[in-house]
């Protein structure tokens, strides 16, 4: 009976440590000043550092994955919204060239509208600075200052709740565009011009 006591309370104690250690080991730091630099399907390099006082909002992605289509179509709404903002948005596919061409990749944004570059994280080297498993949708959002706004968010909740979506990354967004920037904001359809910071 003592044994057992002791074997419960060497688990009570050591087990958790241990969990713990596992844990911590698995929690990727995210860095402040990630490195950005990938190959559109216009053909322009996009260099994070050369976005610097925009918001950069990246939605990385996959052909494959249902939600990060839908969560795309939500995207190019509240793109509409802030398209005369300091603003930057960017789809990234995660896809290796064997998974997908360029052609097929250029087929899928159009079937879907994209308006804004779709990127290509071939080596999937972007993605992995911000998670150690790759899992998607997720969107990664940078501050005028080219510095990662936590926290990086891993797709739609809920896709039955895409107006709580969208008002999460409007909440985000207006945050990093900073207080006195001009926003819309939408009542019974109609766009209304706010301050942003204000609400």
């Amino acid at each position: 009976m003592r044994k057992t006591a002791q074997r419960l309370a060497f688990l009570l104690i050591v087990l958790p440590a241990a969990l713990c250690g596992v844990v911590s080991a698995q929690t990727k730091s995210i860095p402040a000043d990630p490195s950005f630099k990938l190959q559109g399907l216009d053909g322009k390099v996009y260099d994070l550092a050369e976005l610097r006082g925009n918001v950069v909002l990246a939605s990385f992605g996959a052909t494959w994955c249902a939600p990060c289509s839908s969560e795309l179509h939500l995207l190019e709404e509240l793109l509409s919204e802030y398209r005369n903002q300091p603003v930057r948005f960017f789809w990234v596919s995660v896809e290796r060239p064997e998974e997908i061409t360029n052609a097929a990749l250029r087929r899928y944004a159009k079937e879907r509208k994209i308006s804004f570059p779709v990127l290509r994280d071939t080596g999937q080297m972007v993605v992995l600075q911000f998670t150690p498993r790759v899992r998607l949708p997720m969107i990664v959002l940078l501050g005028k200052d080219g510095k990662v706004a936590d926290p990086v968010q891993f797709g739609m909740r809920s896709p039955l709740d895409t107006e709580a979506y969208k008002a999460e990354m409007r909440v985000r967004l207006n945050k990093l565009l900073g207080p006195g920037v001009e926003g819309e904001r939408r009542f019974a359809g109609v766009r209304v011009p706010t301050l942003v910071g204000l609400f």
